[in-house]
């Protein structure tokens, strides 16, 4: 009785009672039961009460699976299945939306339908010109739900239900931005994946980037159509959805770098803080939960010196995810993530110690590692059949080729994005290491070209299971073969070569990890310079860079860009005449290349070589928009209370994240922003004319509502800034108040979602 692992056993049995309720559905809980009754009776009756026990237990657990399934299945749609029509709701963003094209998708927790509260979540198609939708951002919009369609090829609608997805919606009448949920950590690991996936971008041309990015962190959304159907084509789809070698590869790398500090049993134990943060990072998907399971398994088992078979970690890992949510069974990527682990950990295993026990002449290390490569991709491309069957209706008969094929460069892959993704925009280096992925492409599109790549099929749910049974007595035949015959001992590249490899892993994670958990230097900025009683605000976005305003003559301007490394500017937009605000003009010009000159449209002839730009002009700075929001000078009929009036006000956008350029409007100018209807709302506000008393009242802030307020200001004979104003900002305990004079320039970073405020770098 020792000697059977019980927990793994009856593991596996609700399993197979989850998957049984997923298959055959009906009352076989009752067929479990009098199985369970009458197999116990007669073991009873010989007297191996233990074991008559153990297969009773075993009986409940298989009836509990699929109990909990048929429950889940028969329980009633919540409200909100029947809400269909035009309604408005309220909704937070599930994940990052998918964008195809020029539409966007996205899954909505539903708060509020037409004000009442409901649970659940509706799936909305619209245009993509809605902006980004980042996974945490609250949503209102009002649009017309109707029932999920479902076919009779794919049941869409069971596919949503699983999701707790009830309804669908397409291109909303209503759209509207309501702010963002503090994801805390878990945002910040979003945030972490969208900063690898932009420096791969950043370094490797299209398609290539988006398959690195694939391959390094599962980043699926961005494939174009033909890669995606080529990598499906060749049964290699796997290689770009993160899974157990990721995981394995994280762990190894955490391990490794740690043992040079604590034992090796306490570093395993510390490499299992990663995992959860990892998941997160990589998108938290079945197979990669999947993954983490067993690896908590195994790391456990070598803890304590046992020495468990592989498959064991397998039915831990599933039965786990099954009783959370046996739902789970249904989904694709979770049956092919599991199929496959069985056919690496079981089939693979027999195939290649077979093959080396018949072929002695093949344990050589560089033959034996292709003979290993041979035989996984066998045992998992042969364990997935039944799934690829019976979900997609086709047989890639070129998959095992493919993945060996692909195997060298897949590796070489991951190690061009992995630098990628750490080094950034790379240069010349960038054409070297679009080497491996572009080799990567080639080869799946030219096998994905062969006759036959695909072959449409459709078989009964027996066959199936016929087929699974004969790869079990296969499995166990070769087993058995290879145990039989001569040991063969299989070399590898020995402790150094190994050492080696972790080494450089550990190098390269270590350095992506240590500068994208930083705000990067690439990110999008814009900066308040301290440039004394004055104003300029660079914004730029790489290379992309533009001025607003060009501070007082006495050269200001000129030391603060070269402190920010400015030495060339696409474009100065100059608010007004006032020389604090265009004074460094000519020494711009005369010093640093400026490719152009932009002014209010009413004192064009005032400079020379400038173009004019009028409310509503919008120029594009990298990823950063920048829009004239005011004055109305050419227009509206606008009487100016006074010149200050007529600055250019500007409106700095980096995805979600707004800064309002006031230059030196006053009150009146103030009540016209309000009243116009614009959309006012910034997260960071440069206060208008230097914290005056003629500008800052209160319904202007109001309506602005910053989270930061930025005073350009220095040594001045003016007041500025006013007491009142100044207690005005300070008295809203949501503002944080910086001076340009006491904190020196303000540099505000964004990524699109998130802002980052660095004080310093003054005069």
């Amino acid at each position: 009785m020792n000697r059977i692992p019980v927990l793994p056993i009856l593991l596996g049995a609700y399993v197979a009672g989850v998957v049984s309720a997923a298959v055959l559905g009906g009352p076989w809980p009752l067929t479990f039961a009098l199985g369970g009754l009458v197999g116990s009776a007669l073991l009873l009756r010989r007297g191996t009460l233990a074991i008559a026990a153990v297969a009773l237990l075993v009986v409940v657990a298989a009836t509990v699976g699929h109990w909990r399934l048929e429950r889940l299945d028969a329980a009633p749609p919540p409200p909100l299945a029947a809400m269909t029509g035009t309604h408005e709701v309220t909704g937070v963003a599930r994940d990052d939306a998918v964008i195809r094209g020029s539409t966007l998708r996205v899954d909505l927790g539903v708060e509020t339908v037409d004000g009442e509260p409901m649970h659940g979540a509706i799936r909305i198609s619209t245009r993509n010109s809605v902006g980004v939708v980042r996974a945490g951002d609250r949503i209102r919009l009002v649009v017309d739900l109707e029932t999920p369609p479902s076919a009779e090829a794919f049941d869409y609608r069971a596919y949503l239900r699983d999701r707790d997805i009830h309804l669908v919606g397409a291109f909303p009448t209503e759209w509207e931005h309501i702010g963002a949920t503090d994801r805390g950590w878990r945002g910040r690991l979003e945030q972490l994946h969208r900063e690898v996936v932009r420096r791969i971008g950043r370094a490797l041309p299209e398609p290539e980037a988006s398959l690195a990015a694939g391959v390094l962190v599962g980043e699926q959304g961005s494939l174009p159509d033909d890669v995606d159907e080529a990598l499906r084509a060749t049964g290699t789809t796997h290689l770009v959805v993160v899974s157990g070698q990721n995981v394995a590869v994280i762990i190894g790398i955490a391990i490794a770098a740690l043992t040079a500090f604590v034992s090796r049993r306490t570093a395993s134990l510390c490499a299992l803080v990663l995992l959860p943060g990892y998941v997160v990072f990589v998108g938290a998907d079945p197979p990669v939960v999947r993954a983490a399971i067993m690896a908590v398994a195994v790391i456990a088992a070598g803890v304590t010196g046992r020495r468990t078979p592989a498959w064991v970690y397998l039915v831990y890992a599933a039965g786990v995810m099954l009783i959370l949510d046996p739902v789970l069974v249904r989904d694709v990527s979770f049956q092919l993530s599991a199929m496959a682990t069985v056919g690496i950990t079981t089939l693979a295993p027999a195939l290649r110690d077979a093959v080396l026990a018949r072929f002695p002449w093949l344990t050589s290390p560089g033959r034996a590692a292709v003979v290993g490569v041979t035989a996984t991709a066998t045992g998992a491309a042969l364990a997935v059949l039944p799934v690829q069957v019976a979900t997609f209706e086709v047989i890639a008969p070129w998959t095992i080729l493919a993945n060996v094929a692909v195997a060298p460069v897949y590796e070489a892959t991951v190690f061009a994005a992995a630098l990628a993704a750490l080094v950034g925009d790379v240069g010349p280096l960038g054409l070297a290491l679009t080497i491996a992925p572009r080799a990567f492409l080639w080869l799946v599109e030219v096998l994905a070209r062969l006759p036959g790549a695909q072959i449409a099929v459709e078989l009964p749910l027996v066959a199936g299971a016929v087929f699974v049974g004969l790869l079990v007595a296969a499995t166990a035949r070769l087993a058995t073969y290879a145990r039989s015959a001569t040991a063969v001992a299989v070399l590898d590249g020995g402790i150094s070569s190994r050492f080696t490899t972790t080494a450089g892993l550990a190098l390269v994670a270590g350095g992506l990890w240590w500068t994208a958990l930083a705000p990067s230097e690439a990110f999008p900025s814009v900066t308040v310079l301290d440039v004394g009683q004055g104003l300029a605000v660079l914004v730029r976005d790489g290379d992309a860079t533009l001025l607003i305003d060009s501070g007082p003559r006495d050269g200001a301007v000129l030391a603060a860009l070269g402190r920010e490394g400015v030495t060339q500017l696409d474009a100065v937009v100059l608010t007004h005449n006032d020389l604090d605000h265009t004074g460094g003009l000519a020494a711009l010009r005369e010093r640093l290349d400026v490719d152009a000159v932009y002014v209010e449209a009413s004192t064009v002839a005032l400079y020379d070589g400038v173009q004019p730009i009028d409310i509503g002009d919008r120029f594009g700075v990298g990823a950063i928009t920048v829009e004239v929001i005011g004055p109305p000078v050419a227009t509206r009929d606008y009487r100016l209370a006074s010149d200050n009036d007529g600055s250019l006000v500007l409106l700095v956008a980096i995805g979600d994240r707004r800064v309002l350029v006031t230059a030196d409007i006053e009150a009146p100018a103030e009540a016209w922003l309000v009243a116009s209807g614009v959309d006012l709302h910034a997260d960071v506000l440069v206060v208008p004319h230097h914290g005056s008393n003629t500008s800052s009242t209160q319904g202007f802030i109001e309506a602005v509502a910053p989270r930061v307020a930025v005073v350009p200001v220095g040594q001045n004979p003016y007041g500025h800034p006013n007491a009142e104003v100044l207690a005005r900002y300070e008295g809203d305990e949501s503002i944080s108040l910086y001076r340009t004079d006491e904190d020196g320039a303000i540099t505000l970073t964004s990524d699109g979602e998130h802002l980052w405020l660095r004080a310093g770098g003054g005069r």
